[in-house]
């Protein structure tokens, strides 16, 4: 595939992705539905134009949307988790057990979710809980969020073969 394609399906992708994160700041549960869609732009991405395409983009978008996007809890959510997250992927699928592969990503999860959680709380000063909330919420949100990474692992999973399938040899021949 020649260099000049590459580079602007990657910047059109860039774009896309950050004009996405900037709707995650419209309400707080799209703080987390828009990092994940824009996550998905990486399974296109990696597909047809390589990995190397996807992490460039991944760090391209991650940096524009720490200057522009004003939601911090969504770049925070792009940023550590679900941006780079459909790249690497493939990597735990390598693994087995299926058993210790799901034990593996929600620990990675489980650590990534808190280490977004302490940053926004002692970096940018966004409390996590209102006054007079209940700490089970923070029970409640954390098991709400390891329900939504199964499901988007699974997601991911369905959409890459999909797109192996459907999508990724038409793609492939309309930028040759």
């Amino acid at each position: 595939m020649k260099k000049a394609t590459t580079l602007a399906v990657c910047s059109i992708v860039t774009a896309l992705s950050v004009v996405l994160m900037f709707f995650g700041g419209i309400t707080f549960i799209l703080a987390y539905i828009m990092p994940m869609l824009t996550g998905m732009l990486m399974i296109m991405l990696k597909r047809t134009f390589g990995t190397a395409s996807a992490w460039i983009t991944y760090f391209a978008t991650s940096l524009l949307s720490f200057i522009l996007v004003a939601d911090k809890e969504c770049m925070l959510m792009y940023v550590m988790l679900f941006g780079f997250y459909p790249i690497i992927q493939s990597g735990f699928d390598k693994i087995k057990i299926s058993f210790i592969k799901i034990i593996v990503k929600l620990v990675i999860f489980n650590f990534l979710l808190t280490l977004i959680q302490v940053i926004l709380v002692y970096i940018f000063g966004i409390p996590f809980l209102e006054e007079g909330e209940g700490k089970w919420l923070i029970i409640l949100f954390v098991i709400l969020m390891n329900m939504l990474f199964f499901i988007y692992d699974k997601l991911l999973t369905a959409l890459t073969k999909l797109y192996q399938i459907k999508l990724e040899n038409r793609i492939k021949k309309y930028f040759k």
